[in-house]
């Protein structure tokens, strides 16, 4: 009867959660826009438009208030966009397909017998809007530093749920990441994620190099309250 009650009672929790991460990434991309309005006058009567194809290794993790957490591996590949300013200011974003995620263990979690979940497969498609200052080094090489933030939308993955049933015995069952079902009490992830992000960049012609780093601030998964922590390296090819 205690787990029916908590399951009736998600809805509303998740409403009030996901309201709240709604918020935080609102106030995240209005002050990015506001960034790119303050910038863009200053160099407006020169400017550069590039573009290029993204693909590299990503190593994330969830940080969690409860139980614990191991990183997993995964990808992205996508495309960018970069607008370079005369002053060497330049506003980038894209989108790209990103496999993220990370396994959660614990003992009862969330008030059930689940004891761990693997997320296997947490894939995300990952719009990022980020500043930064590009450095010229000499010999057609550039360092480009950069921050922002990042909106990411939850489109599909499987995760491998593992606990003990009604009789007492233990079994791991596969499960939809966002979605759930397979006649277990699991309760998916928020297809919404946002946050902060770090990147830094190293161009030679048409050939970079980039190093990111997001730091996740809505609420991934509602297992010990997980935020995304995410690490890639990734190549790119510039088309100018």
């Amino acid at each position: 009867m205690k787990q029916l009650n908590h399951i009736i009672a998600t809805p509303s929790a998740m409403s009030a959660e996901g309201e709240n991460n709604k918020t935080i990434m609102k106030q995240n991309f209005r002050a990015l826009l506001l960034t790119a309005i303050l910038i863009i006058p200053f160099g407006i009567k020169a400017q550069t438009w590039n573009f290029g194809i993204e693909a590299g290794y990503v190593n994330s993790d969830l940080s969690v208030s409860e139980s614990s957490a191991k990183s997993r591996n995964g990808f992205k590949i996508g495309g960018n966009a970069e607008f370079t300013l005369r002053s060497n200011l330049s506003l980038e974003s894209g989108v790209s397909f990103i496999r993220k995620g990370a396994t959660v263990t614990g003992r009862n979690m969330m008030n059930t017998a689940i004891s761990s979940i693997k997320f296997a497969e947490m894939d995300y498609l990952q719009i990022p809007v980020m500043t930064g200052y590009r450095f010229n080094v000499g010999n057609g090489f550039y360092l480009k530093p950069e921050l922002g933030a990042y909106l990411a939308v939850g489109i599909n993955g499987d995760s491998f749920v593992t606990g003990l049933d009604p009789f007492n015995q233990p079994y791991e069952k596969r499960v939809h990441t966002f979605s759930g079902a397979n006649g277990v009490s699991y309760r998916p992830c928020n297809r919404v994620d946002g946050g902060l992000s770090f990147a830094i960049n190293a161009k030679w012609h048409h050939i970079g190099l980039k190093a990111e780093y997001d730091l996740g601030l809505a609420t991934a998964s509602y297992y010990g309250n997980g935020k995304q922590r995410c690490l890639s390296a990734s190549i790119i090819y510039w088309l100018y």
